[in-house]
């Protein structure tokens, strides 16, 4: 989707990348995810913090959960500390906002990939995202508790690709994926426009890709691994929600074992080691990196089905590609990416997208809704699907809801130890980050979060961890890859 926008509003975007993003703020919009609260750990936090810990994880969403636990499992009962800091409740952010879908980007994507980062890294993020994947599946499915919070299950994920340039590129992408990604050979099948309408109910004008995934609540899924891990770790782990960080320090000279200050409005806390998993608002406390990593606002809702549409919620999830545009009149822009699943056991229709004045995409305020994201949302339900809504129907929306991600200069996570160059503080190997999952944080969250433990473990992740991914200078320097000018340009043409 190329589009062609007035220099002075790509200024205003420009300078919109390399703003501070600020804290989360205190009255976000309501997710329909986050109903009701976990009864007992929505608003967890010790009575008083403790005066150091040997890991400050900052932010409790998939990402940060991933990296607790994965410390935790992989160290001695008794060998290290792990503080989580919380800016609002438990697992509020985008984990706790998002799609709920658990699909792999790689197939319809890899080709971009391949011609941006070489077949090579290409293959190895598909399998980094079906890793990822697999170990959502394993994590839900871990317990009766956790599988029967979570609603797991497996999926067909039906692509409606809504123009022929969209068309064209989900099939050379699967030729090429198919080559070198063997293990998922014969997994996809395509659909002409009038046997998606006959056999799935949908409008896909050019054709439809159907490819196995998976959905889940991913609220409820985090809420109770981390009560698990307090459960199990109560000695070793604390979790501290409405602590939001506002900055952090470093003084050796006062205390070498611990010389990061974690400073909160609830006092300050020593650390040997941060990680940062706060995706979209990385940008407050790492302010070398605004321009790298960004935030966007997505929009998500949750809609009554019909008795005509019935319920496909153990079936199938829905997709919708291409088609989208900007009109410079109004400044409204579709991205023309829709993502939907249906609740399997209510029926309701989760189904997310973005159409909205441009300059409130790339902004980090989930207190609001963008009046054409509301229009649209509720209005799109009639024009995906061919039966269920007549075309002049208004489809009950029961909730919207806005929620940020973290997108990123070259479109990949940034993961692992970060340069001091960047942290402006302390020393290499001090701080560490996973985020930046562009959007599709089910098949990068997990995997990016476990790398990051395990290479503060000492514990080798070459054999799964790609190393496009890697926070290194020589990727965080590119100036052609990591630039605000190489963000907009890659967000707004489309590519990977």
């Amino acid at each position: 989707m190329a589009v062609q926008i007035d220099p002075s509003i790509m200024a205003e975007l420009r300078a919109q990348t390399l703003q501070d993003p600020q804290l989360p703020r205190d009255n976000p919009t309501v997710s329909f995810w986050q109903m009701p609260p976990h009864p007992s750990l929505s608003e967890v936090q010790s009575e008083t913090l403790p005066a150091a810990t040997d890991y400050a994880i900052i932010g409790s969403g998939v990402t940060g959960c991933s990296v607790a636990k994965n410390l935790l499992d992989n160290s001695p009962s008794d060998a290290s500390s792990i503080t989580v800091f919380e800016a609002r409740t438990l697992t509020s952010g985008a984990t706790g906002r998002n799609g709920g879908l658990l699909t792999s980007f790689a197939v319809c994507d890899f080709k971009l990939l391949s011609d941006h980062f070489g077949l090579e890294q290409a293959t190895k993020i598909a399998r980094y995202a079906n890793r990822t994947l697999e170990k959502m599946h394993q994590l839900a499915n871990s317990s009766p508790e956790l599988k029967e919070a979570s609603d797991v299950r497996r999926l067909q994920d039906v692509i409606c690709c809504q123009d022929e340039a969209s068309w064209q590129e989900a099939k050379e992408s699967w030729a090429l994926y198919e080559k070198h990604v063997p293990e998922d050979a014969g997994k996809a099948q395509f659909l002409t426009p009038e046997e998606a309408d006959e056999k799935y109910n949908v409008r896909a004008k050019a054709g439809v890709l159907l490819f196995p995934n998976g959905a889940f609540w991913p609220y409820r899924l985090i809420t109770r691994v981390w009560g698990q891990l307090l459960a199990q770790h109560k000695s070793r782990l604390s979790v501290e929600t409405k602590t939001p960080v506002t900055e952090i320090t470093y003084d050796k000279d006062a205390d070498s074992q611990y010389p990061y200050i974690v400073h909160t409005p609830r006092g300050n806390v020593r650390a040997k080691k941060v990680i940062h998993a706060t995706n979209g608002f990385t940008g407050h406390l790492l302010p070398e990196l605004r321009g790298k990593i960004y935030p966007l606002r997505g929009t998500m809702s949750t809609q009554k089905s019909t008795p005509e549409f019935g319920n496909r919620g153990h079936e199938v999830s829905w997709s919708v590609t291409g088609g989208g545009g900007y009109d410079p009149t109004t400044q409204i822009m579709d991205v023309g990416l829709l993502y939907s699943n249906q609740n399997p056991r209510t029926g309701d229709i989760f189904i997310g997208g973005e159409k909205a004045k441009i300059n409130e995409i790339l902004v980090s305020d989930d207190t609001q809704i963008g009046a054409p994201c509301v229009e649209n949302l509720s209005s799109v339900l009639p024009r995906v699907f061919t039966k269920g809504w007549k075309d002049d129907d208004k489809p009950e929306v029961k909730q919207i809801w806005s929620g940020i991600m973290g997108f990123t200069a070259d479109r990949l996570p940034i993961i692992g130890s970060l340069p001091q160059k960047y942290t402006k503080r302390g020393e290499e190997g001090g701080e560490w980050i996973a985020a930046g999952f562009n959007g599709y944080g089910m098949p990068l969250c997990w995997s990016s979060g476990e790398a990051v433990a395990k290479m503060l473990l000492g514990i080798d992740v070459t054999d799964f961890l790609p190393e496009a991914f890697v926070a290194s200078c020589e990727r965080l320097d590119d100036t052609k890859r990591m630039s605000p000018s190489a963000a907009l340009e890659l967000f707004f043409s489309g590519n990977p």
